[in-house]
């Protein structure tokens, strides 16, 4: 049964192909922001409320996907193929992806890994081809109709084949990622960074390095100093030689940073924080575990429990080669179990103390308790 007559798009439609478009343009300009380092940084204060309002984005998108399905459409229009197509196979690849980043619970790790790599590359399809469909309305250029472009009837099981090929296929992909598998396959070396343990790298499966600082900052091992203090009977100040004698501490583990990509199965090496409770005794009220970067800036915290989880540590080797400065070189820590920014990069100084304090990313808006 038709709904309209005489060939006329109803108001709501109209109204919902032009809010359709806004909202993924504003859902990219969002992405960008929360991907982009160099955007990212001086942004932090905002990134929380940005990452809101991209997740909100990401909803009304995908609901305005689904909505045509609901309505009927007048008996005489019809679509021209690829502004069908394109929208509802990348927009729904999009969707997608975008569910597998935001709720990373529910995922596995590995899924969520390519899922973010598709995310924003069917973006960038679907932007461009927007793009090219603005170009030609405002020009009135058409495609012949019996090109591939051509017109098409409107109709519900030919939306749902569309929308299920960019769904099904982009759960396909992500799932089975044949695109990592053939760049090791034939790539004469690594991704980036140098090899390591597994055959891993240290950079090429991270997908973006922040700094709250605008820059990495460096230290020359003969120089570096991890000191250790607070409520403690015994503290002190470590050499570099001194963190490389204490028993070191192997685990390969998932990483997941709070804007949405993650990275499967990463090595680690480092301390342990039980050795340095041996070392430096904390008092028996000590409640929380502060960390200082020598940005200078850059500070976090952790209740004493937390610390002393079995896959918390002082790392110093990812994959099996040290860390790279963008990596947090010398020593980072490394909270598996929460997300990122938890993991603070550049560690000079360890604190046992009775009060927590703010850490930096909890004071612009990130919850203090970040597990996902």
């Amino acid at each position: 049964m038709r709904w309209f007559k005489h060939g006329k798009w109803p108001k709501a439609l109209v109204w919902l192909h032009h809010y359709t478009i806004v909202s993924f343009a504003l859902l990219l300009v969002t992405g960008i922001l929360l991907y982009v380092p160099g955007l990212h940084t001086p942004l932090i204060p905002y990134l929380p409320f940005i990452y809101d309002v991209h997740i909100l984005l990401g909803i009304v998108f995908g609901v305005t996907l689904i909505v045509p399905m609901l309505r009927v459409v007048p008996a005489t229009k019809r679509l021209w193929r690829l502004d069908w197509w394109f929208p509802l196979v990348f927009g729904g690849g999009i969707v997608l992806t975008g569910l597998l980043l935001w709720r990373v619970a529910w995922f596995p790790a590995r899924w969520r890994s390519a899922s973010f790599s598709w995310h924003g590359d069917l973006s960038y399809v679907l932007a461009g081809y927007i793009i090219i469909h603005a170009f030609y309305k405002t020009f009135s250029l058409r495609p012949r109709a019996n090109s591939v472009a051509g017109q098409v009837d409107v109709d519900r099981r030919r939306f749902a084949r569309y929308l299920g090929l960019g769904v099904l296929g982009t759960a396909f992909f992500t799932i089975i990622d044949p695109g990592t598998a053939l760049i090791r396959l034939f790539q004469a070396g690594p991704i980036a960074g140098a090899a390591g343990r597994n055959g891993a790298t240290t950079t090429g499966d991270f997908a973006a390095y922040y700094t709250v600082t605008g820059n990495y900052p460096t230290v020359q091992l003969p120089d570096y100093r991890l000191r250790v203090d607070g409520a403690v009977a015994n503290p002190m100040t470590l050499t570099w030689s001194d963190v490389l004698a204490i028993p070191s501490y192997q685990e390969t583990v998932n990483f997941q940073c709070v804007t949405g990509w993650s990275v499967a199965n990463v090595a680690w090496d480092g301390v342990h924080l039980s050795e340095l409770v041996k070392r430096v005794q904390p008092h028996s009220n000590v409640k929380y575990v502060r960390f200082y970067s020598f940005d200078g800036v850059y500070t976090e915290c952790l209740k004493l429990s937390e610390a002393l989880d079995p896959t918390v540590l002082l790392a110093y080797t990812l994959n099996g080669v040290p860390l790279p400065v963008e990596q947090g070189h010398p020593l980072r820590l490394v909270v598996p179990k929460m997300y990122g920014y938890k993991s603070i990069k550049w560690v000079s100084h360890v604190e046992f103390s009775l009060t927590p304090i703010t850490g930096y990313w909890e004071q612009r808006g990130y919850p203090t308790e970040a597990q996902f």
